[in-house]
């Protein structure tokens, strides 16, 4: 009788066991369980920015070749030496020729061109803003007629293809920045007009008022990087005040680097940092191609405002910014979940009655240990980060007293502070 009791406690128990465990473990089982959650966090307003890295070098953004033609001219003296600080219009060279009346006419036919050409560039920057005008968010009879609307000029072409998407506001966003770098280049190609045109007429002034000789004069403010005394050609270098940052890409960065990215970058020893935009990305190597050699390639990056007793050739760690989501929902990349052998993705939320809630989400940028979630949760939903496994079970996990502020109460509504003061005096 002792053995028989023995035998069936020892089976009783064994098949409790192994029905428990089933129940447990079977996938979809209605019988309840907890599970314990050791890592949680609130989904985050973030703003999620993905960069590369990259070096560059404090540079003139332009330099100015100034050539001087013996023929028919008598050179008299440089009235310039290196490192000398000069402005749009200051004497460079002076000259002697017999034919000044000749020189004084092809002046004015250079100002006469260079005034209808200026005349063409502003009716053309006025044909783009009129476009751009045009173009609405909200609107999309625009947005992939612009040929209708007017012919741009033969050099400009869009660098994007318009994105196929539903998004009429993003395609136009591409158009719109767009047209403003073409405005951009062509208000540079005005103020380069305006220089010469001012030139021009400073040297017909100097020929009339000295008839025995005249000057090469300066297109632009910079310094004078290098004077010739041989009269080899160029025969003075100009370097622009204006800086840029220079430098080089290599072909993996060439692929994710585009003109107009915006970027930032630091110099050793200044607090500030230099901000602006990708201006120009070389598609040809810097050296002539080799093979297993590899390649890098130029890129100069504008700044949106000059950079203050920085000298010529420091360099900077320049930061592009590749991409970009602000203040947009964020969760640890650890958290979301992979359907296996499949697209979809996943968090398990940790809901008000105590239950674990898998959910699908559409996720967005990624950056470092940050995802973007664009549709499937708000800000300030508690989900798991570890453990993700266990869909409609209760759980429990440690206070966090570092998360009880005064400000979670505040955001609590009247009902949720009522309802959670009467839980309260319950469980007393």
């Amino acid at each position: 009788m002792k053995k028989w009791f023995i035998f069936s406690l020892i089976f009783f128990c064994i098949s409790f066991i192994t029905l428990n465990a089933y129940l447990i473990w079977k996938k979809d089982s209605k019988a309840e369980h907890t599970v314990y959650v050791h890592d949680w966090k609130r989904v985050q307003e973030r703003n999620i920015i993905k960069t590369l890295d990259t070096k560059g070098i404090l540079m003139p953004q332009e330099e100015y070749n100034v050539y001087f033609d013996e023929k028919d001219k008598e050179f008299l003296r440089f009235l310039v030496k290196e490192g000398d600080e000069v402005t749009a219009g200051t004497p460079l060279i002076e000259y002697a020729t017999p034919e000044l009346d000749q020189v004084r006419d092809t002046l004015e036919s250079d100002i006469s061109q260079a005034e209808g050409e200026l005349s063409s560039i502003d009716e053309y920057i006025a044909k783009l803003l009129d476009y751009q005008a045009s173009i609405s968010s909200s609107d999309t009879s625009y947005a992939y007629e612009y040929d209708s609307v007017f012919a741009f000029e033969d050099d400009f072409r869009f660098t994007e293809d318009i994105p196929d998407t539903d998004d009429t506001s993003t395609s136009n966003d591409v158009i719109i920045s767009q047209i403003e770098q073409e405005i951009y280049k062509q208000e540079l190609e005005k103020s380069k007009l305006e220089d010469k045109i001012f030139n021009y007429e400073t040297q017909i002034s100097l020929i009339n008022e000295k008839s025995d000789s005249a000057m090469i004069i300066s297109e632009g403010d910079g310094i004078v990087k290098d004077v010739n005394d041989q009269l080899g050609n160029p025969v003075v270098t100009i370097a622009s005040t204006s800086l840029s940052i220079k430098g080089t890409l290599t072909e993996e960065q060439l692929k994710k680097v585009k003109v107009d990215m915006p970027f930032n970058a630091t110099v050793s020893g200044e607090k500030g940092k230099l901000e602006g935009t990708i201006f120009e990305i070389s598609s040809f190597p810097e050296n002539e191609p080799e093979i297993d050699k590899k390649n890098v390639y130029p890129y100069e990056a504008l700044l949106s405002e000059q950079a203050e007793a920085l000298p010529i050739g420091t360099t900077a760690d320049v930061k592009v910014t590749l991409d970009q989501a602000l203040k947009v929902p964020a969760v640890p990349s650890k958290a979301i979940v992979k359907q296996p052998h499949g697209e979809k993705t996943f968090l398990y939320f940790l809901d008000k009655n105590g239950l674990v809630n898998r959910k699908e989400v559409t996720t967005g940028l990624r950056s470092g240990d940050l995802q973007e979630i664009k549709e499937g949760t708000e800000i300030g939903q508690v989900v798991m980060t570890s453990d993700q496994s266990h869909n409609k079970s209760k759980f429990a996990t440690t206070m966090q007293p570092t998360y009880l502020k005064k400000n979670a109460f505040k955001n609590l509504s009247s009902k949720e502070k009522w309802e959670s003061f009467l839980i309260g005096v319950a469980e007393r």
